[in-house]
C-alpha cells in the first residue's frame, strides 16, 4: 500500500471512529431523554387514573367508562390495570392483557411508590396508592412517535457516519495527493541520480520538511561524491605506487636476462630486486592495514587503557628504531590520580597511531627531536607531538589525511603517504580528533584529543 493510500486509510478510520462514537453518544442521550419523557407521561396517566378510581372502593360504571375514555384518548395503545392488595384485578382496559409481572416486583413498588418497566416495545409504570384502600395502578403504552423519531435519528446518524467516512476518504486522498507532490518531485529527481552523475543535486526552496530533506540529501551526495573521489584517487595512487616497483623489477630482470653478467653483477641485481620487493611488501602491508582500519570498529565491551603507559611503550619502541632521536614526554597537567589517564580503546591500534605520529615527527624534523606533552582536561586527554621542521602550506593541511598525499616536505623522504590516513582512522575509531597546527617559525604540532573514561 502506497503512502498516500495508507494515510487516507488511517485518517478515514480515525474519522469513522470519531463519528461512530459521537453518533452512538447522541443516540443514547436522545433515547434516554425519550424514555424519561415517556415515563413522565405514563406516571401522569397513572395519577389521572388514580383520581378517577379513588372516589369509591370499587369502580363504578361511570368510573370504568372514564377509565376507558382516558385509556383511549391519551397515549398510543394505552392499557390501564388496577390491582388490589392481593393482586386481584379490579379493572382492566378493553381487549387488554395484564403484563407478566411477579409478586416480588409489586412488593418493591410498595417501598418506592412507583416503578417503570418495559416488555418488548411496550413501556409501563406501576403506581402504588393507599387512598381508600391499598391498590396498584398499572399503565402501559407504546411510545409510537418517540420510537419513530428514534429510528429516524438512528438512520440519519448511520447515513452520516457512512457518508462522512466516504467523504473524508475522498477529501484526504485529494489533500494527501496535493501534499505529497513535492515528495513525488523529490523521488523523480532522486531516481535520476546514479554513479554516473553524482554531481547532480536536488532542487529545493524554502524551509519546508521536503526542502530540509532535499538539503540533507544534497549534503549526503556531497559526502558520497567525496568518498567516490577519494576511492578513485586511492585506486589511482595505489596502482601507481604498485606499478613503480613492479616495473623496476621487470626492467632489471629483463636487463639481467639480456646480458652475460658476472656473479658480482648478478648479486647487485638481486640486492636491487630484494629492495624493490621489500618496498612492495611494505606498501601492500600499508594498503591492507588502511583497508582494515576503514571497516574496523571497536568492540562493545570496554577495554580500559592507561594512555600514558601506551605512550611510553610506543616511545620505547621508536627509540629502538631511531636510537639517535631525542624524545621527551612531559605532563602539562599533573593528574590527581591515575584514573584520569584511562581511556576506552584498543591497545594495538592506539600503539600503531602513536608510533606513526612519533616516527613522522622524527623523520620530518631538522634535529630529530620530538617533544610530547600530555594535558588532562575535564572530559578529555590531549597529547601534543611537536618538532622543528618545514611547515605544511594551508592547501597541504586540507589534504594531509587523504591516502597517498605527500607534502613538499616529503619529496626526498621515503614513504607512501598512508601513515596519517591510518592514524586519522584509528583516532576517529576511538571517538577522538586529530589536528595539525603551527607554533612560530619551523614549528609543527599534531594534537590528538581522546575522551576520558568516566569513573
Amino acid at each position: 500500500m502506497s503512502l498516500r493510500y495508507r494515510i487516507a486509510f488511517l485518517f478515514s478510520v480515525s474519522v469513522f471512529i470519531i463519528l461512530l462514537i459521537s453518533s452512538l453518544f447522541i443516540f443514547l442521550l436522545n433515547d434516554d431523554f425519550r424514555e424519561k419523557e415517556f415515563n413522565k407521561r405514563l406516571l401522569s396517566e397513572s395519577l389521572q387514573s388514580e383520581d378517577i378510581f379513588t372516589d369509591n372502593a370499587f369502580p363504578t360504571k361511570k368510573q370504568i367508562r372514564d377509565l376507558n375514555d382516558n385509556a383511549n384518548n391519551s397515549l398510543q395503545s394505552e392499557y390501564i390495570f388496577i390491582f388490589d392488595s392481593t393482586l386481584s384485578i379490579l379493572y382492566s382496559s378493553l381487549k387488554s392483557k395484564p403484563p407478566n409481572l411477579t409478586p416480588s416486583f409489586f412488593e418493591k413498588v410498595k417501598k418506592t411508590g412507583n416503578s417503570f418497566f418495559a416488555t418488548g416495545n411496550r413501556e409501563g409504570v406501576i403506581h402504588y396508592s393507599t387512598e381508600i384502600k391499598p391498590h396498584y395502578i398499572v399503565v402501559t403504552a407504546v411510545d409510537l412517535f418517540g420510537l419513530r423519531k428514534r429510528d429516524n435519528l438512528q438512520l440519519l446518524l448511520l447515513t452520516s457516519v457512512i457518508g462522512g467516512l466516504i467523504l473524508s476518504g475522498m477529501l484526504v486522498l485529494l489533500y494527501v495527493t496535493q501534499a505529497l507532490k513535492p515528495l513525488d518531485k523529490l523521488r523523480i529527481e532522486i531516481e535520476k541520480i546514479d554513479e554516473a552523475n553524482l554531481k547532480q543535486r536536488i532542487s529545493y526552496k524554502g524551509s519546508t520538511e521536503v526542502a530540509k530533506i532535499g538539503k540533507q540529501f544534497n549534503a549526503m551526495l556531497d559526502r558520497i561524491e567525496q568518498a567516490f573521489e577519494q576511492r578513485k584517487s586511492f585506486v589511482q595512487h595505489a596502482s601507481h605506487e604498485l606499478r613503480t616497483p613492479l616495473t623496476n623489477m621487470l626492467l632489471q630482470t629483463e636487463s639481467a636476462l639480456g646480458k652475460q653478467l658476472t656473479p658480482t653483477e648478478y648479486n647487485k641485481v638481486l640486492l636491487s630486486l630484494k629492495e624493490d620487493q621489500q618496498d612492495l611488501i611494505e606498501l601492500i602491508n600499508s594498503l591492507l592495514a588502511l583497508s582494515q582500519y576503514q571497516i574496523l570498529s571497536l568492540p562493545n565491551e570496554k577495554v580500559l587503557l592507561r594512555l600514558d603507559e601506551v605512550l611510553f611503550q610506543s616511545t620505547d619502541f621508536i627509540s629502538q628504531i631511531f636510537p639517535d632521536a631525542v624524545i621527551t614526554v612531559d605532563f602539562e597537567t599533573v593528574p590527581e590520580n591515575e584514573a584520569m589517564l584511562i581511556i576506552n580503546g584498543n591497545e594495538v591500534l592506539m600503539k600503531s597511531a602513536l608510533q606513526n605520529l612519533i616516527k613522522n615527527a622524527i623523520q620530518y624534523s631538522y634535529n630529530r627531536k620530538v617533544k610530547i606533552s600530555i594535558s588532562i582536561l575535564v572530559e578529555t586527554i590531549t597529547i601534543n607531538f611537536e618538532n622543528k621542521g618545514k611547515q605544511l602550506a594551508k592547501e597541504e593541511q586540507l589534504n594531509m589525511f587523504i591516502p597517498f598525499f605527500r607534502g613538499e616536505n616529503s619529496i626526498h623522504k621515503k614513504g607512501y603517504g598512508l601513515g596519517l590516513s591510518i592514524v586519522d582512522r584509528i583516532i576517529k575509531l576511538h571517538k577522538g580528533t586529530i589536528n595539525y597546527s603551527t607554533k612560530g617559525e619551523d614549528s609543527n604540532c599534531f594534537t590528538i584529543t581522546l575522551p576520558r573514561e568516566k569513573t
